[in-house]
């Protein structure tokens, strides 16, 4: 028994699950792995091994782990004593910083967790509309509260016709009829969205998506699923919500909404932002933000909204975003990577493919051709999957799994071109004994 294994049977002892956090558990392995230490793109467990991390902290460590600047601004936080629940000039100095970088953000709010960004997001398009009713886009992912646990993880023989996709539900103990206020449409079916919003325009508060879906990997939207989405919401006075929490900062500074050309009313911001700290926010345009009780009569509050010590490291990592050259190196990573997996894929003889934009990217097993929708990554083959990530951490190589299906891996902007070769060298005998 390994210090890794033997720590799972005595978390099982007091924690549920053995784990902090349900997806914690790494299903290619059935336990999770309990790091030691970190720094830049590599990892140590608890039995010393090595690995350069392809999850990196699921997209929150875009800066790398560790980082040399975020670390010293957390430790002057602390200096200063580290008072959660007051204002302090930093709120203003991050706050600033978004408004510039971000294109939607006229006014921003903090929150502790993606989950909370999003769920005080809707609550704000619905207090500024009257409006009750949301469009989700069919397998996106808003977080973790009852009214957009839709239609995430449905199993492929539960989809449902395109034309009205099975509400899917993602979890026991939610209340029945919280469906109702939901429309589902597919994703990148510009026809079906338009036919959406023309007949619910009236009751419907906002369209929230992902612009860019990374939970399903990487998929892109078409140009004209982007076309009608930004046009028909704008038409019909729908607010457009853009859920960035792990869109922002992975191309560019701006997000995927200065990537695509396209800014919505709102957006949520989260994971990348503080460098590896827990932070997110939500913004968007100033007369919908000044909704927000003490302006407004929308409630927005927490003890522990932008805790100062998360404030202090995401104003150290939105400005290390915004330094020259800082996305030609990302670039150059993925120009690497991403070629570089494909090609091993193919050498050995396994039917599968990257997709990749800026830090994430996705792996799709047994899917011919390019991934449009989650109705095309759900047919990705998970027992290879699980195979795969197994063999590369033998190897090596980190990637986080959640029982197999098509999901987003990444990389840091501490890596280097040399850690990418390992990084690929590692790969090619993991998928090599997969097919030994």
């Amino acid at each position: 028994m390994t210090r890794v294994t033997d720590l799972y049977a005595r978390a099982q002892q007091s924690l549920a699950g053995g784990v902090s956090a349900s997806t914690r558990l790494n299903r290619a392995l059935g336990h999770p792995l309990y790091f030691d230490r970190s720094a830049g793109c590599r990892l140590w467990d608890l039995d010393g091994r090595e690995y350069i991390d392809l999850c990196c902290s699921h997209g929150a460590a875009l800066i790398g782990h560790g980082d040399a600047r975020v670390i010293a601004a957390v430790q002057a936080a602390l200096a200063r004593g580290a008072a959660c629940s007051y204002e302090n000039e930093l709120h203003s100095e991050l706050a600033e910083l978004l408004c510039q970088t971000i294109p939607a953000c006229e006014r921003v709010r903090f929150t502790g967790s993606g989950t909370e960004a999003t769920m005080h997001t809707i609550r704000l398009a619905r207090a500024f509309t009257g409006r009750s009713k949301l469009i989700k886009i069919e397998g996106h992912f808003h977080g973790y509260h009852d009214q957009v646990m839709y239609s995430i993880g449905t199993p492929a023989d539960q989809l449902g016709d395109e034309h009205a996709p099975n509400k899917y539900r993602g979890s026991a103990g939610m209340a029945p009829g919280l469906d109702e206020q939901l429309i589902l449409v597919p994703y990148n079916r510009p026809d079906l969205l338009e036919q959406a919003i023309r007949e619910h325009a009236h009751e419907v508060a906002a369209v929230i998506c992902e612009p860019i879906y990374y939970n399903a990997g990487c998929i892109l939207p078409t140009k004209e699923f982007l076309s009608v989405l930004r046009e028909q919401t704008r038409a019909h006075n729908v607010l457009l919500i853009f859920d960035e929490v792990l869109c922002a900062f992975r191309m560019c500074a701006g997000g995927a909404q200065q990537y695509l050309g396209v800014t919505p009313d709102l957006c949520t911001i989260g994971k990348a932002i503080g460098g590896g700290f827990p932070i997110s926010a939500f913004g968007g345009r100033r007369d919908i933000m000044e909704t927000l009780m003490p302006h407004g009569n929308c409630q927005h509050s927490g003890t522990y909204n932008g805790h100062i010590v998360s404030v202090a490291a995401a104003i150290a990592a939105v400005n290390a975003y915004r330094e020259p050259g800082f996305y030609e190196h990302i670039s150059a990573l993925g120009a690497k990577l991403f070629p570089g997996l494909n090609a091993i894929l193919k050498q050995h003889g396994v039917a599968g493919h990257v997709q990749g934009l800026g830090a994430r990217f996705g792996v799709y097993f047994g899917v011919p051709g390019e991934v449009r929708s989650y109705r095309d990554a759900v047919q990705h083959q998970r027992a290879t999957m699980l195979t795969f990530i197994a063999a590369a951490i033998r190897n090596g190589v980190y990637f986080h799994d959640y029982g197999g299906g098509a999901c987003h891996h990444g990389f840091c902007s501490a890596m280097t071109l040399s850690d990418a070769d390992v990084a690929l060298s590692r790969l090619d005998r993991a998928v090599g004994e997969m097919v030994a």
